[in-house]
This record gives C-alpha cells, structure tokens and sequence, in this order.
C-alpha cells in the first residue's frame, strides 16, 4: 500500500495532458500483456550480488536527454512509441505481494527470484508473502532485508519455477526480470511510467500503468506526477528505456505528489538487504537520547520539584512543588471533571518514590491551574525567574527524570489565547424585538434546547439583546461548556431555556484538529488562557503540569496545555506568583471539593502547622484566659494561679505555699522564680488581641513557600 505523508509545500503541475493520444497507449495496455514474451536468454539479468548499473560505462558520462514537452502528433507518436516499448520490457517482472492482511506490489530484479519493494510493504524479515505474477499465477516469498529510513526492501521467491507456475520458455531462462538502471539515467523533466496494483490485485486485470515526469531529484527521494495510490507501493518506476529508476513509497495530497525510492538506495545497501537484516539511520532527532542528555544540568534543580498526579491509581498529569511545605501546582481540568468534582481520589508520587494523599485548595479556572496540599516538609525549593525568556531561547520541559521530557525553543512572545468558537447552532437575522431565528442547525444545542424557528431571542443571561451582532459579541466571549439563559418570545410569551455551548464544527475545523491531534495530541483544556509563553516542545497532554527550564537552569513558568501539533503553552512564572497567594488560602477551592476540603484535611492540618510555628505561642490558653479576668481582679495572684494549673492539679497545691507570686509560668519549676515581674495579669486581654491574628498564623504557610 502506498503510504501517506502530510506536507505543507506545492508543486506546479509539469505538463499538460496529451490528448486522444495518451488515452490510445492505456487502450493498447491490454494488448500488450497478453503479446509480451519473457526476456529472452540474451537480455542481462541481475545475479544475487550487488547488481551493476545499466548506465554508461565508467568513466564515461551520460548523454543528456533533451527534455521538452511533445508539439506536434509526430513527437506523441514518438513518445507513444517509447512508452510501449518500456512496458514491455517491464511489465511481465511487475508482481502484486500480500503478507498478512495487508497488500503492495513489487518488481522481480533477478532471474533467481529476488523482488524489490517498499520498506513498509516488506514490514520487516522473515515474514511469509504470496507473490501475484503479471500473468495471475501465484508463488510463495520470503521477506528479507528492510531499510526503513529511505522505505526500501526485497523479498526472495521460495517456489522454484515450474510450468505450473509459468510456461515454458520462461522455466527454462528463470523468472522474468526487469532492469535496473542508476542516478545517471535520471534527469530532471524527463518522462517516466509507473506499474503496480492500484487498491490491491484485481482477479483479471494485470498491473496497471500510468505516466509521467520526474518533477524532483533528491539523493533519497524522486518525485513525479505519475499518480499513485494505496497498494501501488513497491512498484517499479521506469525511465523510457524500460530501466528501472526507483520503487514506488509514498503519496501526499496532490495529485502531482508521488514519491519513490531511487533506486541506487537498493544497490548502495544490496548486501544487507540480502542478509535480511532490519535497520534503519541512526540520526540523532531532536529528542534523542543523546539530545536530552545534554540538558541533564539545566533541568536538575527543577527535576527534583516535579511530582507524578495520579487520579484513582492512574498517571493522570505532572505537578510542580511551589512550596516546601506541601504545596502542589497542577492542571486543573486533567484531575476535575466538567461539573468540577473530582476524577477520584489525588495522589501524588514524589521523585522519591513516596505516594502522598493530596487535597485541592485552590481553583484558578482562567489559567487552569489547581493547588494541592500534601502532608510533606522540607520538600526543594524551585528556581523561579520573573525575566521574560525572548523567542529563540533553549528550553526544556522537566520530569520527573535525570533528563528533560522534551526539549524545544520559545516561539512567540508572550501572549493571550483566544477561546475556540462556541455556539448554540441557529442562524438569525435582525427583528423588532431581536434577532429571529431563521434555522437551526440539527442536533445542536439549541436544537436538543427546544428553541424553534421564528423565536425571537430578546435576552443572554439577562442581559438585552436587540441585534444579531449583540447576540454574536454576548456568545463569543463564552467557553464550549458553559450554561447560558436565553429569554426568547414566542407567539407573544416569554419562554426561558437554558442551553450549553458547543464548539463551532465546520470542514475548516474538523481539519485543523486532525492535523493538531497527530503526533503526541492535545490536551482537553488547551484554549482561552489570559496570558502564556509558546514554545515548540513536543510535551504529552500527560506531562503538563511541570516546569518549563531555560538554559541557566531557572523556571521560566509552567506547562499548561499541549496546544497543537507545533506548540505547548506555559505559564509565566511572574504570573504564576501572583496567583499562588489566592490558591493557597483556600478562598478559590470549587463548591463541589468544598466537602473534601474541609472535613477530614481539617483534622490533619492542625497538626502540621502546630510544630512549625503555631507551638511556641500556643493561643489555647489565652482563650481560658477571658473567663478569669473578674476573678483576676478580687485576687489576682492566687486565683489565676489555681485556675491556670487546673488542668495540672498537682501544680496549684504546690504553688499555693509559695506565695502567690507564680502568675504566668508555661514551665513548672520556673514559677518560683519568674513570677513576680508579670504581676500585671489584668492585662490578660492581651491574648485577646492575638486571637484575631489567627487567619495571620494561616498566611504565613502560603507565605513560607513563595519567600522561600
């Protein structure tokens, strides 16, 4: 089958049609089959060894072959002439090949039955093929040798030639061959004919043949507008001669797009093709291993604040620790579901190896971010910079890993994202009362809403609406997903509908996100962003939620989303400062993890901020304090001494003989001693003070991270 490549570049169309003339030599095809005679004992067939070049002798350079385009009915009966005469040289050696489930066609080379073919027909060696000879027979092959950059390969037939699967002369001289030819013999313009088995073997029809003109010379690829489709890989391209000049490989979209292998590929690597060995070009891409090993120091700082998300035991996305005491960074929409409750229960894997519970404290839903706590400390401290990293910048994206999950450039400046385009699905015009619908597109959300044709749409969300450009500006600036309220006037009622946006679908869409979604995909959030930094990172939707890390090993922000198939967007760390704050204290956390947040995380929070700060200046007793201020008044020395030891018994019976100067002792022994100088225990309304500055011990854990 012919392989499909996507490319971007055009190509002008080389020539015009022929006319009548052209049509008369695919007419003759037919008749040429069945006359042609096997190559005869003379012809020069390809020995199993590296075959030599049917070009001109060494030494000697070839004769330039005056191309131009035929003006006359004498040079298209010359031309016409020629053609023939190619296909029968080639022709009877052109076979359909089927392994598996899969089909392509080839060429046999070699009277002791060794067949030239596309790499991804061949697959890979060892494989068991049926070979369709050009007369219909069938024969067995083997697959030997793939060379699968430049997408060369060679089977071998294993049936040993008989009358039964040929006749006569041709089981005396062996299987019928073709020629090969060489770089020499190829020239720009010049004109070529194509065989093979278009859409598979057809019972009846024999290969089929098609024209053309080399339009492109590389040293690996030729390219003609000699039109080619699935199944037609592995088939043999001919110069006028009846030399063969490449293997068929793969198409693009125009029709004049057509690729195939040259042959010298084949003859270059004829010894490891027959060996059947399996390799392919060691070039170092941009992700290599080798690549990425070089940044092994820019993204060692980083690494180590990167955490694995999991949602019910699954790797869901990455997080970036923003502070040392258990706070998390992620993306949002990867670990909530559209009504906002969560996927399932958030763990998250630290570089050490420990699984950790976490629970979301803060929802940011413009940048798509998510705060989460863990009960961990002295967790690193990541390398912020709030400088703008220009385009052309290095970056890294780091994991979890020694080395950078991918590696790229900055490619823009910072910007905004826009939304995607989200409608209802009507089509109105201007009316009295407001924009009339005219249509409603099938099963669109205004279509399963209910809304009818003639409605006039007089409000959204409440707000007037009188033009269809009103109604346009008051849903474009609304996410796929949201509710909105539509007040609409039928027959002279008011009638309200609630209806959810959807993405805008048209032709021009579809293919945008099927060109988007190749390669590593796209994540589902990956629009309407306030502000990011692109770059060109091939990052999984996945492996969002980590730091972006230019050369000096700084974090130039987070990554947010997979954006498309050329871009992934990160959030500036300057902005991402800005909003920790926020998430950290709890006030932005979703209604639907509002539970989750506040009963069982609750219990465990005051222990881990007891014995940081909280435990030195413990509040709970200036709390019993108020109570005791009219008893501090009649006796302040013994009474608060018997209140406040209370909960210690065995203290006030002790301090009751020592006088009553022990007022306020935190320490037992040191009560004799220190009691004196604090006699003004009426000024207990003190703690009183301290006690609004509760929220104030809360904010200095969020506080703790940033300044760190």
């Amino acid at each position: 089958m012919i392989s499909p490549k996507y490319h971007t570049f055009h190509t002008p169309s080389a020539v015009q049609p022929f006319a009548a003339r052209l049509a008369a030599v695919l007419l003759s095809f037919a008749i040429i089959a069945s006359s042609v005679q096997p190559l005869g004992a003379d012809a020069k067939a390809v020995p199993p060894q590296k075959p030599a070049a049917s070009g001109p002798a060494p030494g000697k350079t070839a004769q330039p072959e005056k191309i131009q385009s035929p003006k006359n009915i004498d040079e298209l009966l010359k031309l016409e002439d020629r053609v023939k005469k190619a296909i029968a040289k080639v022709l009877p050696a052109t076979v359909a090949i089927r392994i598996g489930s899969g089909s392509g066609s080839g060429v046999i080379v070699s009277r002791e039955g060794y067949i030239l073919t596309a790499g991804h027909v061949a697959g890979k060696p060892g494989r068991k093929a049926k070979v369709t000879l050009s007369d219909g027979k069938e024969v067995n092959a083997v697959t030997l040798g793939v060379y699968r950059s430049p997408d060369a390969g060679m089977l071998k037939i294993t049936d040993k030639i008989t009358d039964e699967n040929t006749d006569e002369k041709t089981a005396q001289s062996g299987w019928p061959v073709a020629q090969q030819g060489s770089r020499e013999d190829i020239k720009l313009g010049m004109w070529c004919v194509v065989l093979g088995h278009p859409l598979g073997v057809k019972k009846g029809r024999p290969p089929v043949v098609r024209i053309g003109r080399v339009l492109r010379i590389q040293q690996r690829t030729l390219q003609t507008d000699c039109p080619l489709i699935g199944g037609d890989s592995g088939g043999p391209l001919v110069d006028l001669e009846g030399r063969i000049i490449g293997i068929n490989s793969r198409i693009s979209g125009d029709i004049s797009m057509n690729y195939h292998v040259p042959i010298d590929v084949f003859r270059d690597n004829w010894e490891r093709l027959l060996k059947g060995d399996d390799w392919h070009d060691d070039v170092p891409k941009r992700d290599s291993a080798n690549v990425k090993s070089a940044f092994r120091k820019v993204v060692a700082k980083a690494a180590k604040c990167v955490v694995r998300v999991k949602c019910d035991g699954k790797d869901t996305v990455l997080g970036t620790i923003v502070g040392p005491d258990g706070w998390i960074l992620t993306k949002a929409s990867e670990i909530l579901i559209e009504t906002g409750e969560l996927k399932g229960r958030i763990v998250c894997r630290l570089r050490d190896g420990r699984d950790l519970e976490a629970r979301i404290v803060g929802i940011d839903p413009r940048f798509d971010l998510a705060m989460l706590k863990i009960d961990a400390t002295d967790l690193p401290v990541i390398p912020w910079t709030m400088k703008e990293t220009p385009v052309g910048n290095l970056v890294a994206a780091a994991g979890m890993a020694d080395e950078p999950l991918a590696i790229g450039v900055v490619s823009v400046p910072r910007r905004a994202i826009p939304p995607l385009r989200a409608a209802i699905g009507v089509v109105v015009k201007d009316g009295d009362k407001g924009p009339i619908v005219q249509a409603i597109l099938p099963k669109s959300p205004a279509d399963k809403a209910g809304v009818k044709k003639g409605d006039a749409i007089t409000h959204v969300d409440g707000k007037p609406i009188k033009t269809r450009k009103e109604l346009s500006a008051a849903l474009r600036r609304l996410r796929a997903g949201t509710k909105v309220q539509l007040t609409l006037l039928r027959d002279g009622k008011k009638i309200e509908q609630t209806i959810t946006l959807k993405h805008l679908v048209t032709a021009a869409t579809k293919k945008r996100d099927m060109l988007n979604r190749t390669g590593v995909g796209i994540s589902r959030r990956h629009d309407d962003f306030p502000l990011v930094l692109q770059h060109d990172t091939a990052l999984r939707p996945s492996d969002c939620g980590g730091p972006l890390v230019r050369l000096d090993g700084k974090v130039v922000g987070m990554n947010v989303a997979r954006g498309g198939r050329t871009e992934t967007y990160c959030i500036p760390a300057a902005a991402l400062v800005t909003l920790m704050y926020p998430l950290m204290s709890g006030q932005t956390r979703p209604k639907a993890v509002e539970k989750l947040v506040t009963e069982k995380p609750n219990e465990k929070a005051p222990p881990k901020k007891a014995p940081p700060e909280k435990a030195p200046p413990r509040k709970a007793p200036p709390r019993k304090a108020p109570p005791k201020k009219p008893e501090a008044k009649k006796a302040i020395p013994k009474k608060a001494e018997s209140k406040k030891p209370q909960p210690k018994q065995p203290a006030p019976k002790k301090v009751e003989p020592k006088k009553t100067e022990p007022k306020q002792s935190a320490p037992k022994k040191a009560e004799p001693k220190k009691p004196a100088p604090k006699k003004a225990e009426p000024k207990k309304p003190e703690p009183k003070q301290p006690a609004p500055k509760k929220p104030e011990n809360k904010n200095p854990e969020p506080r703790q991270p940033a300044g760190k």
